[in-house]
């Protein structure tokens, strides 16, 4: 059943599932976070989920009977002060026991990258046609005086610096990878790629195969490298 009577690709449904599938705005996702937290604050609190040393099914929890949350993703991004209130709603959610178990289902750009990496390890799952677009945004500020240049410049630094420490805490990327991608590969990762990067932890196949990092061929070391 549907919360959310939102015309929106963002809503939530009344089974703990969240559906990310249209930019991050106002418009399409003031609704979504207004019943996103009355789902988060209506959990009941209970023991952390203790995470087992292998986790061998994204699906399976053993006997835990712990929430889980299940977010889509197909999103091309949009406003980080959106992405920021969702994702601090999930971190509640975590600190109340919950699982985080995100998927993403097409496209991860931007703000839907930086969410589906938020995901409890173990529970981060993609499919094998989709990708992540790893992306630090774009700041916008009139300027109309010559001493608020500064200012304005040292806000975007920062902004740009918080979205790196995001991939830097929850992946295995580096500021120099970040740098790689962003500047020489335009951004886009393939489902594999984000596997090896540590942005997924699951890929599942057209045949609904899962595959881990331990299933993708060793990369060969290029000379020079």
């Amino acid at each position: 059943m549907i919360i959310s009577n939102s015309k929106s690709g963002n809503y939530v449904t009344d089974d703990y599932k969240v559906f990310i599938l249209d930019r991050f705005t106002s418009d399409t996702s003031n609704e979504l976070i207004g019943n996103l937290s009355s789902m988060v604050y209506s959990l009941p609190a209970q023991q952390m989920y203790s995470l087992p040393a292998t986790i061998t099914n994204p699906y399976d929890l053993g006997n835990s009977d712990c929430k889980i949350i299940d977010v889509f993703i197909n999103s091309p991004g949009g406003d980080t002060r959106i992405l920021n209130s969702i994702s601090t709603l999930l971190s509640i959610a975590k600190s109340r026991g919950a699982v985080i178990r995100t998927t993403v289902i097409g496209t991860a750009s931007s703000c839907g990258s930086l969410l589906a990496i938020q995901g409890t390890p173990g529970f981060r799952i993609m499919y094998s046609k989709s990708y992540h677009f790893v992306h630090f945004g774009s700041h916008t500020r009139t300027i109309t005086k010559a001493d608020e240049i500064e200012p304005a410049f040292e806000l975007m630094r920062e902004a740009t610096s918080s979205i790196m420490q995001l991939y830097t805490d929850h992946t295995k990327l580096t500021q120099r990878a970040l740098d790689k991608i962003t500047k020489n590969e335009s951004g886009y990762l393939s489902a594999d790629k984000c596997l090896r990067h540590g942005l997924c932890d699951w890929v599942i196949d057209d045949f609904g195969e899962f595959k881990q990092l331990a299933d993708l061929p060793t990369l060969k070391k290029q000379k020079g490298r």
